[in-house]
């Protein structure tokens, strides 16, 4: 019997997509009163400050990937014995990387903020959101072995639930930050505060959660030399990768605040905001996937895990596609309408769309990366994407510095390099995995490739025609953001999926308007 199950993949995709679409909007709306109560210099400081050590978004991704790995390769090998032993390992190994990374945080990182950073005077309010901002990410670390437990095990409406519980005490914090003093500077500590708050209790969640439900999730200290060199390597491996993609993520956001000051941080900080919430379609995606692979590669599937690398490929694109074109083609009144006409720096226009245009290219990088962890076999990959990605930082300062480019420059530097890693990706998983270049040309980037072509050509044309249709243009924006939700989502159907893809999909739509018409 095949490890993959196609039918769960496709109900936890549907549960966190709409979960996600919940988050997203929640997570937008949240941002917007954080920034009407911290200003634009404020909401500016504490992206590039925090940014510094709130690495998690990032590294997340990757040692989140890494619990899920161990667990789900135990499952897929049927040792469940072996589960709460990997489990105790693993707890030790995310203990030690926290300290080490929470040691490197407070002694470079706070060199760096006293004598690099842009600040505009409020030092002292910066050191404190910093010393809040290591203890949030040290948190966060920490949880990992629990949520992996949870993801591992495919309880994705756990999982759902848990992220639908954070964003609201982020909304709460946001609500209650625009009531207290009048003192910006004393805002935005307390919000660095309060966030501390919000992941010690998310993190008890998960925790309490474990604890009562998975046996498997007890801590004792476990000494097995070989299994923990074996697990620490393939976690520091993994780490060095995740540390480059942040240096390259955080490090484009700390040379804007250096060379161009507080205003294009907030305009940077307002895009990535945009960025972290469509891109997190993608992880959420992933989080349904991603145990799959790994058990299909544990049981010696590889010929069916190749075939979900492609399928996966397209759907990740095409869900993250569906709310990308529509911010691409019309940002210029989205931005306005998600936050209220005001604080809109005039920069983070140009830099919405290049981070949507990497977050797409982004949304390629997941089965890759996952398939290759879920080898084990991860040196070299790590090391050869993680010094490509560090190439970024020094070529976007070259350009900044030498030559004067302007501040979106650095943002069109990452989107070449990320076209490059991709390649390197690519002859990554065809040596290690046996996937064919040509297969997965023809299998998943031609039919990415038709979609948006058509698409984007289709709705670049309704755009024109609405805009000598209408005068309005609240009433031309909404017609056409949903002019291309609607023809993205007929050229997946119609050309994205394969036959048989397509006929379980009318199938789902039978059976949903069936239950719908029996109620």
């Amino acid at each position: 019997m095949s490890a993959i199950d196609q039918k769960r993949i496709a109900k936890n995709t549907l549960l966190l997509y709409v979960r996600m679409i919940v988050v997203m909007l929640v997570g937008l709306y949240t941002s917007r009163v954080v920034l009407d109560a911290l200003g634009k210099e404020f909401f500016g400081i504490y992206d590039a400050v925090a940014g510094i050590v709130l690495m998690a978004s990032f590294i997340s991704e990757t040692m989140l990937s890494a619990c899920q790995r161990w667990y789900a390769f135990e499952m897929g090998r049927g040792n469940h014995n072996e589960l709460n032993r990997t489990f105790c390992i693993s707890f030790t190994i995310f203990f030690i990387i926290t300290a080490i990374i929470a040691i490197l945080a407070e002694t470079a990182g706070g060199w760096f903020l006293e004598n690099k950073m842009n600040v505009s005077g409020h030092i002292v309010a910066a050191k404190w959101v910093f010393h809040f901002s290591v203890i949030s990410f040290c948190i966060q670390i920490l949880r990992f072995p629990y949520q992996g437990m949870v993801v591992a095990k495919e309880k994705m409406k756990v999982y759902a639930y848990l992220s639908l519980v954070e964003v609201i005490i982020n909304l709460s914090i946001a609500f209650a930050l625009a009531h207290t003093s009048d003192i910006k500077e004393d805002r935005l500590i307390l919000y660095a505060a309060l966030m501390v708050g919000a992941q010690l209790l998310v993190s008890a969640f998960y925790w309490l959660y474990c604890k009562l439900f998975y046996t498997e999730c007890h801590y004792r200290f476990v000494f097995d030399m070989s299994k923990f060199k074996e697990m620490f390597s393939y976690a520091g491996w993994n780490m060095i990768g995740s540390c480059a993609d942040v240096f390259k993520s955080y490090g484009l956001g700390i040379l804007i605040n250096v060379a161009f000051g507080p205003i294009a941080s907030a305009a940077k900080a307002i895009a990535s905001k945009v960025y972290y919430t469509i891109r997190q379609l993608n992880a959420n995606f992933f989080s349904a996937v991603r145990p799959q692979l790994v058990k299909s590669y544990a049981a010696g599937e590889v010929a069916e895990m190749r075939n979900l690398i492609c399928q996966s490929t397209r759907i990740s694109f095409f869900l993250l596609f569906v709310a990308a074109l529509p911010i691409f083609l019309e940002v210029d009144f989205i931005l306005p309408l998600w936050l209220r006409g005001r604080n809109v720096p005039a920069e983070s226009y140009i830099f919405t769309r290049l981070l949507v245009i990497e977050c797409l290219l982004n949304a390629l990088v997941s089965p890759l990366a996952s398939s290759i962890q879920a080898t084990g076999k991860v040196r070299n990959y790590q090391i050869v994407i993680g010094l490509t990605l560090l190439l970024i930082l020094p070529v976007a300062y070259l350009g900044i510095n030498w030559f004067g480019f302007p501040a979106e420059s650095v943002f069109m530097v990452s989107i070449v390099m990320t076209l490059i890693t991709q390649v390197l990706r690519t002859l990554f998983v065809r040596k290690q995995i046996g996937l064919l270049i040509s297969d997965y040309l023809k299998k998943a980037i031609l039919p990415i490739t038709i979609v948006v072509l058509v698409s984007s050509a289709l709705s670049i044309g309704f755009q024109a025609v609405c805009d000598n249709i209408f005068a309005d243009n609240t009433i031309k924006s909404i017609c056409v953001v949903l002019f291309s939700v609607l023809i993205v989502c007929l050229t997946t159907v119609f050309v994205g999926l394969t036959q048989s893809e397509r006929k379980n999909v009318m199938k789902m739509m039978a059976s949903y308007v069936c239950n719908k018409k029996r109620q």
